[in-house]
């Protein structure tokens, strides 16, 4: 049996890079898309994926609409709604839908049924009902670089970070994220990358190493 390898990674550039090795990529963007979703799947949103801004520019591919179309997928059939989740947190709406328009034309396109909020961390499920919907969260750091490792061909991109959301400690949080991602990694018996949404944030880049320390603790480089 071929050995699991782990890595820690940075930026859009760094997702896109392992998923076109096909791993299993878990963004870490703390204070922002990742907990967010991390918030989302605590209230019971169905699945939760990222997508870059409109107009975003990254020295790597990125396919937004091809995330709206995969949350379309997911909805329709369970005959449930998207909640499209964009900054800026304090602005006008028509700002906030410029930046998911290709979220939203995929969306229309699918005849799926969404619902616009602003990005507000772990305060999102106060805003809306999240249970039984698909999250899709548009940001410039987390949401672009899930968006990279999805249309460079990652097995799975999911999000995890080491912030507090209502009723869960960052610590159990943190072990939430790393069964999500050995859960996935067995799944596509895949490896996994652990990406810092920007190299620029100590928060991203200490927890992703957290991250990366717990899921050496749960075994997985001895599997």
């Amino acid at each position: 049996m071929k050995a699991r390898t782990l890595e820690v990674t940075f930026n859009a550039s760094g997702a896109a890079e392992a998923g076109a090795r096909g791993r299993v990529v878990a963004i870490v963007d703390v204070v922002d898309s990742s907990t967010s979703a991390e918030a989302a799947l605590a209230h019971g949103a169905t699945a939760v994926f990222g997508a870059a801004p409109a107009g975003t520019k990254a020295p790597v591919p990125l396919e937004p609409g091809a995330v709206g179309r995969k949350a379309a997928a997911l909805a329709a059939p369970r005959g449930t709604s998207v909640v499209v989740v964009s900054e800026p947190r304090v602005g006008t709406e028509e700002e906030r839908r410029e930046r998911v328009l290709p979220v939203l034309q995929a969306l229309r396109t699918a005849s799926v049924q969404y619902e616009l909020v602003p990005n507000q961390g772990a305060e999102l499920p106060g805003l809306v009902d999240v249970d039984g919907r698909v999250v899709v969260v548009v940001s410039a750091t987390g949401g672009t670089a899930f968006d990279a490792a999805h249309a460079a061909g990652a097995a799975a991109v999911c999000f995890a970070t080491t912030a507090r959301v209502e009723g869960r400690t960052g610590w159990e949080v943190a072990d939430l994220g790393v069964r999500r991602v050995l859960d996935l990694a067995e799944q596509h018996s895949a490896d996994v990358s652990i990406v810092a949404a920007t190299a620029n944030s100590a928060d991203d880049c200490l927890a992703a190493f957290e991250l990366g320390r717990r899921v050496i603790a749960e075994g997985f480089l001895a599997r």
